[in-house]
């Protein structure tokens, strides 16, 4: 999984829009990490956006002009600190459209931190890696 988010990161590269946030420790090494872009239909027409827009019907028009955002992971050794929390506030406080993400539609620590800070969900996306619809979830 690390290697296609990593493929992913590689293309999105060129996007004038993207925006990443990392966390260190004070020697460098890396315990989080978190980017995204900004979402507009017309740009998209992969397979993967088909299919979110096909899934979410007549929500996906929530999407369009919202920063989408494709990662958030921490390391394991730095989890329940708040550093998702405040990767995810760095990686928004660009934006002013709001944004969207999908995540996994099961009770994760994750899933805890979306809801405590007003993420709403609009519908079911693509499938996670777990092999089920993600859940999407927009915060304006």
């Amino acid at each position: 999984m690390a290697a296609g988010c990593a493929r992913l990161y590689a293309a999105l590269l060129r996007r004038p829009d993207i925006e990443a946030v990392a966390a260190r420790t004070a020697d460098g090494q890396l315990t989080g990490f978190a980017y995204g872009h900004g979402w507009r239909w017309a740009e998209e027409t992969d397979d993967w956006a088909d299919q979110l827009k096909e899934r979410l019907a007549g929500a996906a028009g929530l999407l369009d002009g919202r920063f989408a955002v494709y990662l958030l992971a921490v390391h394991p050794w730095h989890r329940r600190a708040g550093l998702g929390r405040q990767l995810l506030a760095a990686l928004l406080s660009a934006t002013k459209t709001g944004a969207w993400l999908i995540t996994r539609d099961e009770p994760t620590p994750a899933m805890a931190l979306y809801q405590r800070d007003g993420w709403e969900p609009i519908g079911h996306g693509p499938d996670t890696p777990s092999g089920h619809p993600g859940l999407v979830l927009i915060h304006r």
